[in-house]
């Protein structure tokens, strides 16, 4: 399934005739209901201006993201200079277009995202269920290793965050014990732990890790050796 965020009708048009089964919608308010009904995951393709409102896409895709961090999203928009805050909102883009580019290049882009999207979630659904136990406080819960891409902490209190396919979940517990606790587990930084199995690329000279799914995290230099000791096959100096 394929949902688009876009107030523009010729813009909508244009994009609709390079994807079919496409559901559009021109209100942040009626795509969020219907994508949270829509309990699989699905590609989501978000202007970021809507009726004037530049951060309006933004603001969509986190709250797309607290509840589904799988479903890949693809921004699709003229303000290109934005980009960087896809990174700062942690909502993970898996490509960001210019509507702005040439119609071939435009169109080539959008059938590439499209396309590398739905093999993340080909990938997703064919593995086999992983089921791991991780301490939550006093007890223990259980996750599936093939769908829990990272943690992080939450500040101020005792509990961290865990992402998995299936949306955001608090746990009482500590980056550090989670790094400890399996051996796909790897601290990059004194507030996030990885899932090695979810590592595309680790940009060096950026101190930046990518995740499959889009997510880019920061690696300090202190934590830099556990990525050599894991032998991570993707790095880029």
């Amino acid at each position: 399934m394929i949902y688009l965020l876009e107030d523009n009708l010729t813009q909508q048009k244009r994009i609709k005739q390079y994807i079919q089964h496409i559901h559009t919608f021109t209100s942040p308010t009626n795509l969020l209901s219907a994508v949270l009904k829509d309990k699989t995951p699905k590609i989501i393709l978000l202007d970021l201006e809507i009726k004037g409102v530049i951060y309006a896409g933004l603001q969509t895709a986190q709250l797309i993201r607290k509840n589904d961090i799988i479903s890949p999203i693809i921004i699709v928009t003229t303000h290109c200079e934005l980009s960087w805050h896809t990174f700062q909102h942690h909502i993970s883009a898996l490509d960001f277009i210019d509507k702005s580019q040439p119609e071939s290049v435009f169109a080539q882009q959008l059938n590439s995202a499209i396309c590398t999207a739905a093999q993340v979630l080909e990938r997703y659904d064919k593995k086999s269920p992983n089921l791991i136990a991780i301490r939550n406080g006093a007890h223990l819960v259980q996750f599936d290793l093939n769908h829990l891409s990272y943690f992080s902490s939450n500040k101020g209190t005792h509990y961290i965050n865990v992402f998995t396919r299936n949306g955001v979940s608090k746990i009482r517990n500590t980056i550090k014990t989670i790094a400890s606790s399996h051996e796909n587990f790897i601290q990059i930084h004194a507030s996030f732990c990885i899932n090695r199995d979810f590592i595309k690329h680790y940009l060096k000279s950026e101190k930046i890790i990518e995740l499959t799914d889009g997510t880019l995290l920061p690696v300090t230099r202190k934590f830099q050796h556990h990525l050599i000791q894991f032998k991570t096959p993707t790095i880029r100096a």
